[in-house]
């Protein structure tokens, strides 16, 4: 995609360009936004509004990433998203009347007041002559009605008696002619609710700042200007993410941020600062549309509170705004094999504008969505490789790729269940999984040949973290599935060690999971194009606090071009008139391993029934589960754990699990996330060449799209 970002250069430290972006800004969040694959272009738009016109045309957008606070008046925030409507531009971020509503913090609580949300008693001042009105309650807070960056603010704002609040007003009213906002004190705590609009549950942890009044000289807690410029002040201020409120406490602030946000009709990405009265009230205090990016500020500390990285709050952000504007996050320009370069990531379909199914996806949209579950790859591409024992060489394509389920496995087990729709394959471990109905073990994933010594190699680096395996504790049973790689692999050569399984496991990361020729699917083919990992995920809310999640990822490994089938457009039949039939693999039709965690809490029987869901998902993509085809599927939840060892002398233990009744959506996030996560799986690939000179070509993303909309 081709993105213009929007800024105002901060040229000086003066208080009137506090709010406005520095180099140091527009550099990180620019290369952010390029590691996403997108092609940026950075527009400073201070000056002429002609000029600025001109300069965003020519930039020829198919998104601006709106990050322009404008310098003149009360509506300058609003005049770039104005001026981008006029032009019909897409844009992150809100629109001109919800940022000119929110420069104005008056009346921006006068109508949020009206709708029921409690706000602070106050009155707006824009002449010295004005009488304050005698129901106000002292102390009371004075600051500027339509600035950020907490500018006009200062340890002084607090005034307890009206020659004090006079003076105060005085002071300031010559300087921010736009008014003053003379209001109510609410003594308490300090808070912020971040909002990212495609993050699962939108609202983000609760942060909190703190204050050491004695650096500072002051008696109230307030976040003055000098405190955010940095320097000494700023040394009096701490942040706590999640802060450490009470349970009700949570639920108050957390139920006004989703009202103000909703109200508000905020999209994209925000912030809601909120003070919360010592006996429990949570006050709005305002609504930030246009809330700072940078790493020290709320919005960040509450997202790394998460687990989100920068790139992923921008590549959140943007998905937020593509969603919206019905446009696809990343163009599907076309590249020349000669271009493909095997460490070049591809889009995945849905981020090419092709949605599967109706659920949303999680913030990832990866296994790595489900909380505490991480994913490791070690890929093998070797060339020239000596066989031993004879003259000629060949090729490697292959390697490990480890799902790392929440905690310690082996001392406190996941429920688990499995499913085996064609057995042609083989998973190490599963009958156990079957019939104890826990997970004790990492899942890998690797070749047909290299079972054993990735098997071996689980059980190497798991005697690491317990010494007594097998001697003082029961032995470990790893899990580990295989498929067939051997059309690209020359498997005499191109086997896996215990090395890799712990180079595999040790770069194991939650967070965003590489696809396509990767691990143990850099060796794999589906559909006759190259493609082996892939993943997916699917956010279901069953009326809890917390959204739940179900992530799948595939190691795919079958079907015939003819069948490929996306979104119920069996676009298989057109692919396979247009691609030469000399080349492709014929003697085996591969297998698919399915992994399904979630965090929902499910029971065994559960999770076996989950996993006859995932095989459905298979289905949807082409396959008819072939003779010498292995459809293996294993399931687990994060939310039910079993400790090897119980503390209690009790024989029982309690399990929780989602009523049947309800478990309808399980079934539907599984085949959806199961189905999206095997087309990622080609669409990721950028190509891959093999032993005999072999080759199997990336997927025609352009042509797919095409033909995909002829069907529509």
């Amino acid at each position: 995609m081709r993105i213009t970002i929007a800024y105002n250069l901060r040229t000086d430290t003066t208080e009137a360009t506090a709010e406005l972006l520095s180099e140091e800004d527009i550099n990180r969040i620019s290369s952010a936004i390029t590691s996403l694959q997108h092609t940026v272009t950075v527009i400073e738009v201070s000056g002429k509004p002609n000029a600025v016109l001109e300069r965003l045309i020519e930039s020829e957008p198919d998104l601006i990433f709106n990050l322009a606070e404008g310098t003149i008046g009360s509506s300058r925030e609003a005049f770039y998203p104005g001026l981008y409507e006029q032009m019909g531009i897409p844009f992150t971020g809100g629109n001109a009347s919800l940022l000119h509503l929110n420069l104005d913090k008056h009346l921006a609580k006068t109508v949020l007041a009206s709708r029921g949300v409690k706000v602070p008693q106050g009155v707006l001042i824009t002449d010295k002559e004005r009488i304050l009105p005698d129901n106000l309650n002292y102390p009371l807070i004075i600051k500027p009605n339509s600035e950020g960056s907490s500018k006009g603010i200062s340890q002084d704002s607090v005034v307890e008696t009206p020659e004090q609040a006079l003076d105060r007003i005085n002071k300031l009213l010559s300087h921010y002619p736009a008014g003053l906002v003379v209001e109510e004190f609410i003594g308490g705590r300090e808070l912020s609710v971040p909002f990212i609009e495609s993050f699962p549950g939108k609202l983000l942890d609760i942060v909190e700042h703190t204050f050491d009044l004695g650096k500072v000289g002051g008696k109230y807690n307030i976040y003055d200007y000098d405190m955010k410029q940095g320097g000494e002040a700023a040394k009096a201020v701490s942040v706590i993410c999640p802060a450490r409120i009470s349970s009700n406490e949570e639920k108050a602030v957390i139920k006004l941020a989703r009202d103000v946000f909703d109200i508000m009709s905020c999209p994209d990405v925000g912030r809601v600062d909120i003070r919360l009265h010592t006996n429990g009230q949570p006050y709005f205090i305002e609504l930030n549309p246009l809330p700072s990016l940078h790493p020290a500020a709320s919005l960040m500390t509450a997202a790394k509170s998460r687990g989100l990285e920068f790139r992923d709050v921008m590549r959140l952000i943007i998905r937020s705004a593509a969603r919206r504007y019905e446009i696809p996050v990343r163009s599907a320009k076309q590249l020349k094999k000669e271009e493909y370069i095997s460490e070049l990531p591809r889009p995945t379909a849905r981020e090419l504008g092709i949605t599967i199914g109706r659920m949303p996806p999680g913030v990832q949209n990866a296994i790595t969505d489900v909380k505490g579950v991480r994913v490791g790859h070690l890929s093998r591409i070797e060339d020239n490789v000596q066989i031993p024992g004879e003259i000629e060489t060949s090729s490697i394509r292959t390697g490990v790729t480890a799902i790392l389920p929440a905690g310690q496995t082996y001392a406190n087990r996941l429920a688990a269940g499995g499913f085996i729709l064609n057995g042609v394959g083989e998973m190490a471990g599963l009958t156990q999984v079957i019939e104890t109905g826990w997970l004790e073990s990492p899942i890998l994933l690797t070749n047909s040949h290299s079972v054993g010594r990735v098997h071996a190699g689980v059980i190497s680096q798991m005697l690491k973290k317990y010494p007594q395996l097998g001697t003082k504790t029961d032995v470990v049973l790893p899990v580990v599935g295989e498929a067939d790689d051997s059309f690209l692999n020359d498997v005499r050569i191109g086997n896996c060690s215990s090395r890799d399984v712990v180079k595999a496991i040790e770069s194991a990361s939650s967070g965003a999971v590489t696809q396509g020729s990767v691990g143990a699917g850099t060796g794999m083919t589906t559909f006759d194009f190259a493609g082996g990992v892939g993943t997916s995920s699917r956010i279901l809310n069953l009326n809890e606090k917390e959204p739940f999640t179900v992530g799948v990822l595939v190691l795919s490994n079958f079907g015939k071009m003819r069948n490929l089938t996306i979104d119920g457009g069996v676009i298989g039949r057109q692919l396979d008139k247009e691609y030469p039939t000399e080349g492709r693999r014929e003697v085996s039709e591969g297998s698919i391993i399915v992994v399904v965690a979630t965090d929902i809490p499910l029971i065994s029987s559960q999770l076996n029934r989950v996993a006859k869901r995932a095989a459905l998902g298979v289905g949807r993509t082409g396959s008819y589960a072939a003779a010498t085809s292995g459809e293996i599927i294993i399931a687990f939840s994060t939310g039910n754990r079993k400790p090897r060892q119980s503390s209690s002398n009790s024989k029982f233990i309690t399990l929780k699990s989602i009523s049947d009744a309800h478990i309808n959506s399980v079934y539907e996030a599984t085949i959806e996330a199961t189905e999206e996560a095997i087309i990622n799986s080609i669409f990721c690939s950028n190509g891959m060449s093999g032993r005999e000179q072999r080759w199997c070509p990336p997927f025609p993303h352009a042509r797919v799209i095409e033909i995909l909309n002829k069907g529509n």
